[in-house]
């Protein structure tokens, strides 16, 4: 049988440490409880029923403490190992310290992750771990339940299995399922076959003291499309509509156990994606079941709350003055039995242990002896000024030193700066490369990365790697009637890549310049799906105005859903021009050449991209094209990953040169026409580069933003940047530098504009 048992790591050091927090550990499992293996199409049960944290029956007064982390992204330690640094603002070492002090006011304090915990920062190292590492952090630090985000999905299915069954705590999802269509759920002939049989439970209820508390789960439904060229991640498993799977879970915790109180954990944006749903839809619909909902996958930080039935089509209401740490309850207003069906509220703790997510819900027993509750209040502990707790740092000491190891492994030399600023650097204002660290992260001074808008050997790399790839791939399959890659996309992830002449390229410079674990797929397209499909690309940009300075972006779209194209194909952005949006298309795009002739709409192109832009983009999202269009994927070569085809490149050559990776294809009509440098031809100026140079009031300004006198204006809680450009007529999109003097340092004065 499964018990639930202290954790690996924890029993490990039992004699160096004083050991595991066994006040808030849970109870063993008795042998009539004894849960069934993980099996196919049966339902994974890795608890009991009701999970009893406290056992006081005297108490007519209590509050519930009720803990969350989401989008740790393998975030043990408060380190980045892509760029080898700490990170004050992340890990689960820094959470741990924040547990301990919670846990002396509350013993019984419930503790969450909402998923996407063990993909990321190196964690791949340690995936044929029989529990990985991440696993067994939570363990020690007694995390009571585990929602699966969409991205514990990356892998093979029996990583996902077995770390989901070596999670000492509960783990719930209400909207997976086991494929009834699925062989391991067909049933002998003559027989009706199982329908709807969970993956997970839908929800887990809570004894505190009493109290009854039922906690729902739900994973984003957009899996399959995501993993669409990987689906043996997701064998025999399918996900149905979120909002549906969390009506009928908290509807029959309610039915069978009438919680006192009932929190949603789930792993979902506040918009919907596609065919998903949001969880601004499910809190608005079923503002009346839930009290507390507690969600991740947006990055976001925030404490808002809505009302029953209100409209989706705008922004709940903020509750923290804007903070996004402490509710403000002249905001918010009382919760109690009185209004509890009429709203809730909703809190995100960002990505990587940004904060712990916190909801203290105040009860009083009544003469019936049924719990009411008083008021509850939310709040994210943010970890910026938390030291990391020793215990984590001693357990995961092994861990730490071989992804430090190992993202400092030497592989080649580069020759020759990979963008086209004087100095190299990645800022296009100071031309320099990031210092601002704030709560999402490292960026850049003014958030243009260059290679963001204009064309650079930085992204052609990955570009013309996935070229080779793909086309080595055609050469060894003679099935396959393509010779040639038309076209190759790639995003720009991290703000804070960049390569220098004469640096040692470290492994580590491989995954800051490509975050993910994303494979690499070939697929036939139509020439007018190409041009939409680089149409929709390029509306990240948001439209020129008079008087811009620099370009700006759209806040509400993922950076990495913003690609650039590489291969035999040449193309102009105006940004003047009409953005497309969902049901008008776009007219930003116009393809001078394309397969070294006119582009044709009705023509057939071969395209290289990663399997997320595959699945979710092509075919989930926009329906360019369909399965039968795939060509070729890496998932079953032994370098799967783009960016250890990076590494893979990078030693067979013992390095990178610039100029093989320099193939200037495009540019952006505000800047101008370039050459085969990738540098603005001299009287082709567009018109921010003239506004730049006008010897007035352009000139200026702009020279005031290179001096880091001045600071842009940031939005997007994700990934700020540039909502409105630098613009000579409007003084509402720049502020004075509170960190300028003659003296400062150029840190000092980056720093001033960090958040």
């Amino acid at each position: 049988m499964k018990n639930i048992r202290r954790s690996l790591l924890c029993v490990a050091i039992a004699g160096v440490l004083a050991g595991c927090n066994s006040s808030t550990s849970k109870p063993e499992v008795s042998q009539s409880e004894e849960l069934p293996p993980l099996a196919e199409c049966r339902t994974m049960v890795s608890a009991p029923a009701m999970i009893v944290k406290g056992n006081d029956q005297s108490l007519t007064r209590q509050i519930i403490t009720i803990g969350a982390t989401s989008d740790m992204h393998g975030r043990i330690r408060a380190y980045d190992y892509a760029l080898d640094r700490e990170n004050g603002n992340a890990g689960f070492s820094k959470i741990a310290t924040l547990l301990k002090e919670e846990r002396v006011n509350n013993p019984d304090m419930l503790m969450i992750d909402l998923g996407d915990t063990v993909q990321g920062n190196s964690a791949e190292l340690f995936n044929n771990m029989p529990v990985h590492p991440v696993v067994d952090t939570m363990n020690f630090l007694d995390y009571d339940l585990w929602v699966p985000g969409n991205h514990e999905f990356d892998f093979e299915r029996s990583f996902l299995d077995r770390n989901l069954d070596g999670f000492n705590g509960a783990v719930v999802s209400s909207n997976i399922i086991w494929d009834k269509n699925s062989d391991a759920c067909s049933a002998p002939d003559g027989e009706e076959g199982n329908d709807d049989v969970p993956f997970l439970p839908g929800f887990q209820m809570f004894d505190v003291n009493g109290a009854k508390v039922a906690i729902v789960g739900v994973t984003p439904s957009m899996v399959p499309s995501w993993q669409a060229s990987n689906p043996d991640n997701f064998r025999n498993l399918d996900f149905t509509n979120e909002l549906d799977a969390i009506s009928v879970a908290v509807n029959q915790a309610i039915a069978e156990h009438t919680p006192d109180v009932v929190i949603g954990a789930f792993h979902l944006g506040r918009s919907a994606e596609s065919s998903g749903v949001g969880v601004q839809e499910v809190a608005s619909k079923l503002a009346d079941k839930f009290d507390v909902i507690f969600m991740g996958h947006e990055h976001a930080q925030f404490i808002e709350q809505t009302e029953l039935n209100a409209a989706i089509d705008k922004p709940m209401q903020d509750i923290s003055g804007g903070t996004a740490q402490v509710e403000d309850k002249d905001a918010a207003g009382v919760y109690n039995e009185s209004n509890r069906q009429t709203k809730v509220k909703v809190i995100e703790p960002g990505k990587w242990g940004w904060a712990l997510a916190k909801a203290d819900i105040e009860l009083t027993k009544d003469d019936k002896g049924r719990w009411n509750i008083v008021d509850t209040t939310l709040s994210n502990r943010t970890v910026s000024d938390v030291e990391e707790d020793k215990r984590v740092q001693t357990l995961s000491a092994d861990i730490h030193d071989k992804s430090v190891k190992d993202a400092n492994l030497v592989v080649g030399t580069v020759e020759g700066n990979f963008l086209n600023s004087a100095t190299g650097g990645a800022d296009e204002a100071t031309d320099r490369d990031f210092y601002v660290t704030g709560a999402q992260g490292a960026r850049l001074y003014s958030t243009v990365h260059q290679a963001k808008v204009m064309d650079t050997p930085l992204v052609d790399l990955i570009n013309q790697v996935q070229i080779a790839k793909v086309e080595e791939a055609f050469a060894n399959d003679p099935e396959i009637k393509y010779e040639k890659v038309d076209v190759s996309a790639a995003a720009l992830f991290a703000d804070t890549s960049n390569l220098y002449d004469g640096q040692e390229f470290r492994k580590k410079d491989s995954s800051n310049l490509y975050l993910y674990d994303n494979m690499l797929v070939a697929v036939k397209i139509q020439g007018k799906q190409l041009k939409d499909y680089m149409e929709w690309s390029y509306s990240y940009l948001n439209g020129w105005k008079e008087g811009d300075l620099t370009v700006s972006f759209n806040p509400d779209i993922r950076s990495y859903n913003y690609d650039l194209f590489d291969g035999n194909i040449r193309y102009e952005v105006d940004l003047s021009q009409t953005a497309r949006e969902e049901g008008h298309d776009g007219n930003r795009i116009t393809i001078h050449e394309i397969r070294g002739g006119e582009f044709d709409e009705n023509a057939t192109y071969v395209v290289a991209i990663n399997d997320y832009r595959y699945g979710a983009t092509m075919m989930g999202r926009n329906g360019w094209i369909t399965p039968e269009d795939k060509l070729w994927d890496s998932s079953n070569e032994t370098v799967y990953a783009i960016r250890d085809m990076v590494t893979e490149l990078v030693a067979k050559q013992g390095g990178l040169n610039r100029d093989d990776y320099n193939n200037p294809n495009w540019f952006i009509s505000q800047y101008g026409d370039i050459d085969e440098k990738g540098q603005t031809i001299a009287g082709k100026e567009g018109d921010i580069l003239k506004l730049r140079n006008d010897g007035g009031k352009g000139e200026a300004l702009w020279n005031r933003l290179v001096n880091q006198e001045i600071c842009v204006v940031l939005e997007g809680e994700r990934t700020p940047s540039i909502g409105n450009a630098l613009n000579v007529n409007d003084d509402s999109t720049w502020f004075e530098n509170p960190a300028y003097a003659k003296d400062a340092t150029p840190e000092e004065l980056e720093q001033g504009c960090s958040d």
